[in-house]
């Protein structure tokens, strides 16, 4: 871990953190098509939103990840939400994902006393889901993932309403 550094995101890391977010997806092929322009402006969004919370990771002096969340204030305290970590794929199981983890989740618990972390990740892949389970993530046993398609659930509520 001596050759990785953890800093806070800037926008002029926004066009590497893009390209190395969309060569970690393309390769894990879980389904989701990310352009260098979609995922520029995911990125640019969570910082935006929360630059506190965003993290990158350097590997002797070169960008190779990043770690973004936000913050939900929710019945039983904050909660970590809606995280994005991601490491380059040459830079894998180096640390670097732990290293950014445990930046973002000390600054988290640090400056905004989150109670929990609320993530969504894949069924269908082991990876990164067996390393959520490692650091003790859980699937939750009263929320469920949905999804809709907002042009088709708004002509049903159309249709509903007559």
């Amino acid at each position: 871990m001596n050759n990785i550094k953890i800093r806070l995101m800037k926008k002029e890391d926004l066009e590497k953190l893009a390209e190395i977010y969309v060569e970690a997806y393309t390769k894990i092929n879980i389904g989701e098509r990310w352009t260098f322009e979609t995922a520029k402006e995911l990125l640019s969004h969570w910082l935006e939103k929360q630059p506190d919370l965003a993290f990158v990771a350097e590997y002797n002096n070169k960008i190779v990840g990043a770690f973004v969340a936000g913050i939900k204030p929710w019945w039983d305290g904050n909660h970590l939400v809606d995280g994005e970590i991601f490491v380059h794929n040459d830079f894998q199981k180096k640390g670097i994902g732990t290293a950014l983890s445990i930046a973002l989740f000390t600054k988290a618990l640090e400056k905004y006393k989150v109670s929990f972390y609320d993530a969504v990740t894949y069924t269908n892949h082991k990876f990164p889901l067996s390393w959520y389970k490692s650091l003790g993530l859980v699937s939750s046993e009263n929320l469920v993932l949905i999804s809709g398609n907002v042009k088709s659930i708004l002509s049903k509520l159309k249709k509903n309403s007559k």
